[in-house]
């Protein structure tokens, strides 16, 4: 019987593409993509469509006329459809995935020494690293990976694999690569998805997948006083005010000559 896992979590889980780790991105393969959903293709492609959306806020002067100063875009949505089918007739085509080399491979003879705490410590982690390594060279893709986790029972229909495999990305919150007429979108996320089965057929499945593009923000820091704090911070930087309250209510800060004879003044306790 082949149940759907509501209750326990995403076979993606282990992988967290969102933390953006090195290893757990190679899976996802942004430079070289597999084809269709991250390894996962239709019997039968149907309706494909992008949607390009931005916000022109507009601004009213005096005279009451709108001036446009911003444009912010939305993220990408992809929307596509397909079949999958008990029986298809198609011809095999095999796809082939240039493997990807470390241009700057680790020096041994500069590495640092490690305790012996320590050293356990990595060995575990290069080792947990190789699992998913390993993982990942075999699989080529996330719909590969999700087939050697959860391998098809058996009866099982294809509807259900590719049913499971979709359910698993979006459970798992999971950053793929989508394919489409006009080229690849990379770190896409499941936004909705449904799946229908006609009255007039128990071998077809309808899926429609909608996917919108995940962007994630990473914290910069500028001096105001040069050309790139200007550029950066905008209009905060012209309209900032001097400040002539430094901590004190009621009065301007000392001058350094006035804490200076404060300071002569003041004679330490005994």
């Amino acid at each position: 019987m082949n149940t759907v896992p509501t209750d326990s979590p995403s076979i993606f889980a282990a992988l967290n593409t969102l933390k953006f780790a090195e290893a757990e991105l190679a899976i996802v393969r942004p430079n070289n993509p597999p084809p269709g959903i991250a390894g996962f293709v239709f019997d039968l492609v149907k309706d494909d469509g992008v949607e390009l959306e931005s916000d022109i806020p507009d601004h009213y002067v005096e005279e009451n006329t709108p001036v446009q100063d911003q444009i912010a875009l939305h993220p990408e949505i992809v929307t596509v459809s397909g079949d999958i089918a008990e029986l298809v007739k198609t011809i095999p085509v095999i796809s082939r995935v240039a493997p990807v080399t470390n241009p700057l491979p680790m020096i041994t003879d500069f590495e640092p020494e490690l305790s012996p705490g320590a050293q356990e410590v990595q060995d575990e982690t290069e080792q947990a690293a190789a699992e998913d390594t390993a993982a990942v060279a075999s699989s080529q893709s996330l719909y590969g990976y999700y087939n050697a986790q959860i391998p098809p029972q058996p009866n099982q229909t294809k509807q259900s694999v590719a049913f499971g495999y979709i359910y698993q990305l979006w459970k798992g919150r999971q950053l793929f690569s989508v394919e489409t007429p006009w080229g690849f979108f990379t770190n896409m996320a499941i936004q909705s998805a449904s799946a229908r089965q006609p009255e007039n057929s128990r071998s077809v499945t309808e899926f429609e997948i909608t996917f919108k593009k995940i962007r994630t923000v990473q914290s910069v820091t500028v001096l105001p006083g040069n050309l790139l704090g200007r550029m950066s911070i905008g209009r905060a930087i012209d309209q900032r005010a001097p400040v002539t309250q430094n901590g004190t209510v009621g009065q301007l800060p000392l001058t350094q000559e006035q804490a200076t004879q404060m300071y002569l003044r003041w004679t330490p306790p005994s």
